[in-house]
């Protein structure tokens, strides 16, 4: 998971990071650790901690020309649970970049490196300091009004954006300072009406993002600093905010793992479907802080149940190669029986053809040398020799009437020479392998209503996140429960056609 942390200047965005680094130590999370995977990321968490814990002082000001990119792995053991990079940046900068002054040209690194940081996000946490909602306009000073006034129009274009360029990330609105304002969040009734109230303009475009409450310090002294053993519990409303949004509800996948095992799916899909969705809810467990581990484990032992289950269940190597030896000795007799008529059939007509010639050959034998055939004895007579002769040569010329001679085809070669055509038998159509076509470019639907062309590209292991292309090219990786259920029933119309 990819977390954007995001806030106007003095709405608590370093603290809340710092608090987030503190909360997620191995002896207050069972076992959990939020481990720095780079040098920025370990002096920061080490240099802030020191900073409130043993000093107890707050951080000064980020440099709005400084952008320092932090990340995380949140770690049980040797497992990542999930990956968090946020990026430090002044609130200037982000004034800058939302400002919305007709479309002026970014010139700061540090603006296009927010941009690009935001548009690489899973889920976005917008900060809004309490403090500043509380604000009386009347006794403010002109400049301390415009900058306020300021301060909503930025949130308004930050709230645009992820709606326009992060379909189906997940975006939390949180109200920080908590710890100070508890007396005018309960007389609001809870965090999300004291936002509406305050900034009712923002509330109606924001009327689906949830808003929570965020105290990164439980407490402070009475100078305003950080008590000495404060709490940073005051964090998890909004990782659980996110737990749900990107795994779903806790008691909804409770409930899959319940109805998969009653299904009646192959073992196989049981076994998959069922570790996704453990996956989910292990994720779940450990960023929202909440103890799921003998549940977990339970369910892990079901899980190894069925993969031996499945894996018994399984064909054995032997029938399958004795299946396809079938299917080669049925293949196999019929080129056999497909040759043997072949040879059957040049046999019939080679005869066929011997007759003829032999015939063909005495005839012509008889035509071209008549001088080899037998002549009769002559008979006494009293007639002269000369008639005798004559008599004998015309019953010499003459052809036996009981043969006739079979017509053959003028030519040039001799009839040993005569090509037998060979016939060859009908060959089997082999079926052409169907081609899968590509996913369709189509209209999806996030749980904000908005909607975007794009195509299925492909689903994650765990079941829960898909990857999207639009038709510029851009991929888009979403949660797949944020969309609708035309969607949901599309991507599993998918898997099952390429299963």
């Amino acid at each position: 998971m990819r977390l954007a942390v995001v806030g106007c200047e003095a709405s608590g965005k370093t603290v809340f990071m710092a608090a987030l680094s503190d909360h997620y130590r191995p002896e207050t999370t069972n076992g959990l650790c939020l481990v720095p995977e780079n040098s920025s990321t370990n002096r920061f968490s080490r240099m802030l901690v020191r900073q409130m814990r043993s000093l107890r002082q707050w951080p000064a000001a980020t440099n709005p020309d400084k952008t320092v990119e932090l990340e995380w792995s949140l770690r049980s053991g040797d497992d990542v649970i999930a990956d968090i990079d946020m990026l430090e940046f002044g609130g200037e900068t982000l004034r800058a970049v939302f400002r919305g002054e007709g479309g002026e040209r970014i010139r700061r690194q540090s603006e296009k490196e927010l941009l690009g940081y935001l548009a690489a996000a899973d889920s976005i946490v917008v900060l809004v300091s309490i403090k500043e909602l509380m604000r009386d306009p009347g006794s403010v000073s002109a400049e301390e009004f415009e900058r306020d006034t300021e301060s909503m129009w930025v949130t308004r274009g930050l709230l645009d954006f992820a709606r326009e360029k992060l379909p189906g990330a997940g975006v939390v609105i949180g109200l920080t300072q908590a710890d100070r304002y508890r007396g005018e969040l309960a007389a609001a009734g809870g965090a999300g009406r004291l936002f509406a109230s305050r900034w009712p303009t923002i509330a109606s475009v924001a009327h689906s993002i949830p808003v929570v409450e965020v105290a990164s310090v439980s407490a402070t002294d009475e100078n305003g600093d950080p008590a000495e053993g404060y709490s940073t519990e005051g964090v998890l409303p909004v990782m659980r905010e996110l737990a749900r949004q990107s795994y779903g509800d806790k008691a909804e996948i409770k409930a899959g793992l319940a109805s998969i095992l009653e299904s009646p799916m192959s073992t196989a899909s049981k076994a998959r479907k069922y570790g996704a969705k453990l996956t989910a809810l292990s994720r779940h467990a450990a960023l929202s802080g909440e103890d799921e581990r003998d549940f977990i484990k339970e369910a892990q032992a079901k899980l190894e149940e069925l993969n031996a289950q499945a894996k018994a269940e399984r064909p054995k190597p032997g029938k399958k190669k004795k299946r396809r030896t079938k299917v080669a000795r049925r293949r196999t007799r019929r080129a056999f029986l497909l040759a043997l008529l072949l040879a059957a059939s040049v046999a019939l007509l080679s005869q066929h053809i011997g007759t003829t010639l032999e015939v063909f050959k005495r005839q012509a034998a008889e035509m071209t040398a008549p001088w080899q055939a037998e002549v009769p004895q002559a008979m006494p007579t009293n007639e002269p020799p000369a008639e005798v002769e004559a008599k004998q040569a015309a019953q010499t010329n003459d052809l036996p009437a009981q043969v006739e001679a079979p017509q053959v085809a003028p030519t040039n070669e001799p009839p040993s020479q005569v090509v037998i055509t060979q016939v060859d038998a009908p060959r089997a159509e082999v079926p052409q392998a169907v081609q899968p076509s590509e996913p369709e470019f189509r209209l999806w639907t996030d749980h904000n209503g908005k909607k975007i062309k794009a195509r299925w590209l492909a689903t994650a292991d765990d079941g829960e996140h898909i990857t999207l292309e639009t038709p510029s090219g851009k991929k888009i990786n979403a949660v797949l429960r944020k969309f609708s259920a035309e969607d949901r029933a599309y991507i599993q119309s998918q898997l099952d056609a390429n299963r």
